[in-house]
């Protein structure tokens, strides 16, 4: 069984699969009290599918995001980890987002790419080709005023993904493509669907627990 968790954005997600299926996934809008409502869900999924008995990898969203939210989740991910001695992986908050544009729409753009809010009127994003869930490379997180992404990709083909209406609107009115924010959510799922696109044991492995490091900004903490 895989465990997948973020709690990067505005948005909590959880999910349970394995190698074959995702058979249960759920994402909802939280601002806040990530941890609370984080420890309510794995408690109920605990009595509900036994997850501790059948857990073989845990998934973390590594942001960027907000400060807290990115760390709540990579905490408890290294936690459960750590006590249950199974290995853990993790792919960018911003990769996910991405991920949840079907391929046969995502050929018909040079970059895609996925927008998430960041503090002070500022976004962070990254630049992804169509193809990007076959690299096993973290791209370059990129920040500032929603201004300067449309100035940068102007005039290029570009899909922004973004589960944000209001960035959405304003990179349209600068003549970009977005993807539907109602189904570009940070959805734990993608972690594990990632997880199948890629999986060899450099990226999820039990040393990840004291070495993987999240994002925050266009900067790593640990």
């Amino acid at each position: 069984m895989i465990l997948a968790l973020d709690s990067s954005t505005s948005w909590l997600s959880i999910a349970l699969g394995s190698a074959e299926e995702v058979f249960f996934h759920l994402t909802h809008y939280t601002q806040k009290d990530h941890s609370r409502w984080l420890i309510k869900h794995l408690s109920l999924l605990q009595k509900e599918f036994n997850w501790e008995k059948d857990l073989e990898i845990v998934l973390v969203g590594l942001g960027p995001g907000s400060f807290t939210g990115v760390k709540i989740a990579n905490i408890v991910a290294k936690g459960i980890s750590y006590s249950l001695g199974k290995p853990l992986g993790g792919f960018s908050t911003l990769e996910v987002i991405a991920h949840q544009v079907p391929e046969r729409i995502a050929q018909d753009y040079e970059i895609l790419l996925p927008v998430i809010k960041h503090k002070r009127k500022e976004v962070f994003w990254m630049e992804l080709s169509p193809q990007f869930q076959e690299c096993c490379s973290f791209p370059e997180i990129q920040a500032g005023p929603k201004e300067e992404v449309a100035t940068k990709y102007e005039g290029r083909n570009v899909l922004v993904i973004t589960p944000w209406v209001d960035i959405a609107e304003f990179l349209e009115s600068k003549g970009f493509s977005f993807f539907a924010p109602r189904e570009s959510l940070p959805e734990a799922r993608g972690l594990i669907e990632l997880y199948r696109r890629r999986e060899n044991e450099a990226m999820v492995n039990r040393e990840n627990i004291f070495t993987l490091v999240p994002f925050y900004g266009s900067k790593v903490w640990g």
